[in-house]
């Protein structure tokens, strides 16, 4: 495949990670979180969630595994998705120097690391989704609003181009919806909104907040009413949640966009595409400036369309959407990552 939206992200396997139970943690085969000798940094990823969500904390857990399985010593901790508490917890409990680095992830975790991170000055972090501007925290952000504006050109295309798609209805109407209303979140919604609205500026859009990212019977509820209003393209951004969305979706014949992570098998012919984050592989890549020497602590790193961090992949799909309409949506990825379009965010 081709171009900014279709060859520029690497392809990640779709199958749920062995959930293991809230407040464990996955380990390397050695229980020692360094080893002697070792060049690579040891490495702890606390999660202030589950694994299982086949998106978001599941790309962050495979770039794990590469880390380790460039020689680096691992391991990853898990959490209840609705227990802050022990997010702090487990975030303290690694934070003494044992490990060389940690990395967590999330808006949601953002106070609690802003408020250790000075506690624990040679303690080195990572934080991915998130910007947290501390001396010892290197935050890594992925510009959501431009790879969502690709997938808005995606659903805009579906809903005026009925004979091409023959589950669409050419209501003109599509629809998103998010896992809360917050600003990383509502990021998503203003490039998709701009999007759909840069190929026909009348087609309507719905959006929906299910209120968390875990409940996907309430993510499959208000897919499925958006549906029943005549949308012909939900894009889900609510992680376990948006599970719900695509299961919505094929109940009602209808598309879905995924995100995160590849999420085009999980129901096969009705998922059109999946925007991705390349959660795993920005981790990957920080842990390897880290062992050379070249993560520089204290600064923000930004993925986008126009170096590769985030966009459309369209794998299994080039049987339901065809390749004119990919590859007008990668011509419009291409106008973002060289500047000619400007997407909109609300993030500063």
């Amino acid at each position: 495949m081709k171009g900014t939206t279709k060859g520029a992200l690497a392809v990640v396997a779709t199958g749920a990670l062995l959930l293991t139970a809230c407040g464990s943690s996955t380990d390397s085969a050695s229980s020692s979180p360094s080893s002697a000798g070792s060049k690579r940094p040891s490495v702890v990823n606390v999660v202030n969630g589950p694994l299982g969500d086949q998106g978001f904390f599941d790309d962050a857990a495979r770039g794990m595994k590469k880390i380790e399985a460039e020689g680096s010593k691992i391991q990853i901790i898990q959490s209840d998705a609705n227990n802050p508490a022990q997010w702090k917890s487990n975030l303290e409990s690694v934070s003494t120097g044992k490990w060389d680095i940690v990395i967590t992830g999330t808006t949601q975790m953002h106070d609690i690391l802003n408020q250790d991170a000075p506690k624990y000055p040679k303690q080195h972090y990572i934080i991915y989704d998130d910007v947290v501007k501390q001396p010892n925290v290197a935050s890594i952000i992925y510009k959501q609003n431009e790879g969502s504006f690709v997938a808005g050109v995606l659903a805009g295309l579906v809903t005026t181009n009925k004979d091409k798609f023959p589950m669409a209805t050419g209501s003109k109407t599509v629809g998103l919806v998010g896992g809360m209303d917050i600003p990383v979140i509502n990021d998503f919604v203003v490039g998709f909104k701009k999007g759909v609205e840069s190929v026909d500026p009348s087609i309507q859009v719905k959006v929906s907040y299910v209120g968390n990212f875990t409940d996907s019977n309430k993510g499959f509820d208000q897919a499925k009413l958006m549906y029943s209003q005549g949308a012909d393209v939900v894009f889900q951004v609510a992680g376990g949640a948006g599970i719900g969305v695509l299961k919505a979706a094929a109940a009602a014949k209808r598309y879905a966009i995924g995100v995160d992570a590849n999420q085009n098998a999980i129901q096969p012919g009705f998922v059109l595409a999946s925007m991705l984050k390349n959660i795993g592989e920005s981790l990957q890549q920080a842990v390897d400036d880290a062992a050379a020497g070249k993560l520089k602590y204290g600064e923000t790193t930004a993925y986008g369309l126009a170096n590769k961090g985030v966009g459309l992949v369209f794998e299994n799909n080039n049987d339901i959407v065809p390749k004119d309409i990919q590859d007008k949506v990668d011509e419009y990825a291409q106008k973002v990552a060289d500047g000619s379009i400007k997407v909109p965010t609300v993030l500063q």
